[in-house]
């Protein structure tokens, strides 16, 4: 026989059995049931505590050539931040979580079959990748409300989806007093004011399907910017909505910019979360920048 046989690829598997409030585990059947029907050549490792999946990830990247996160954005993100510190290996997803804001913006299908067919193909693209205070995000950024929302959902047990999400959000509204923020961007202030929230989108949705930065590309070398600055509360009932389709863009209270570093100052400490994972400095100030197609994953064939 001529040639060499290809042979197939390694997937490193990283489950998180608490994504989307217990569906992983329940899900753990079912995936590797799919892998083995699509031929994948594959080992799982469940996760035991937040940052294992970062530990895992960066040992897997060294031996295998697919390092998958099966989960939430939260699982995501550490698989990410863990290839990066190994500089290696091809990050696919599997979304099972709560959320699956990045997911959304690669074009990954929710049904697992479906994802797992994505997986199979093995198309791949690279994107940009935000880095904030040493923690990579392959989505998004959130600083103030948003973050206090995040924090809010984790308390929810009872909840599915976005409900989760909307039910955090007015229990938040009640909590939060809007602080004094000055934003620089590439260097230019941009806004010195009381600031609701501000989100550094590298994709377009946080928390669910809040279409915070509709316009956003993760590989276009800049992230879409959207500062919300105070808001009454009458306002934030008002207007909140909005954000499921991106009609907030339009209203006055919000501004939109572009750029590849962004500073955030804040005068009283505050919180935020990366993709959903809760990130905090003393001091309140944020320094993000871009790393233009710093990452390979797998996604669909139609995602340019």
């Amino acid at each position: 026989m001529s040639g060499r046989e290809s042979v197939p690829k390694r997937h490193f598997v990283i489950l998180n059995p608490k994504a989307g409030r217990g569906k992983g585990e329940k899900t753990r059947a079912d995936l590797e049931a799919e892998l083995k029907k699509q031929g994948l050549v594959f080992e799982i490792a469940p996760t035991e505590y937040a940052g294992h999946a970062i530990e895992l990830a960066a040992e897997a990247a060294r031996e295998f050539d697919v390092v998958v996160a099966a989960g939430g954005d939260g699982t995501a993100n550490e698989v990410a931040n863990g290839i990066l510190k190994s500089n290696g290996a091809v990050m696919g997803l599997l979304p099972i979580g709560s959320g699956n804001d990045f997911a959304r913006a690669m074009k990954i299908p929710k049904k697992l079959a479906e994802a797992v067919t994505v997986l199979a193909r093995g198309k791949t693209k690279k994107i940009d990748i935000g880095l904030v205070n040493g923690r990579h995000f392959p989505n998004g950024l959130g600083i103030g409300f948003d973050a206090l929302v995040v924090r809010e959902s984790m308390r929810i047990q009872r909840l599915r989806g976005l409900l989760i999400y909307l039910t955090a959000v007015i229990k938040s509204v009640f909590k939060y007093d809007s602080p004094h923020m000055t934003l620089q961007l590439d260097g230019e202030t941009k806004v010195d004011d009381r600031v609701f929230m501000v989100t550094v989108g590298n994709g377009i949705s946080l928390g669910g399907g809040f279409i915070l930065t509709p316009d956003a590309k993760n590989d276009d070398g800049v992230f879409d910017v959207c500062v919300f600055h105070h808001l009454t509360k009458p306002k934030i009932f008002l207007n909140l909505p909005k954000v499921f389709w991106g009609g907030h863009t339009k209203i006055k209270e919000v501004e939109m910019f572009r750029a590849r570093e962004v500073d955030v100052f804040s005068s009283e400490p505050v919180e935020a979360h990366v993709d959903g994972e809760l990130i905090s400095d003393e001091e309140g100030h944020f320094r993000a920048r871009l790393l233009p197609r710093t990452l390979e994953i797998v996604a669909p064939e139609d995602v340019s």
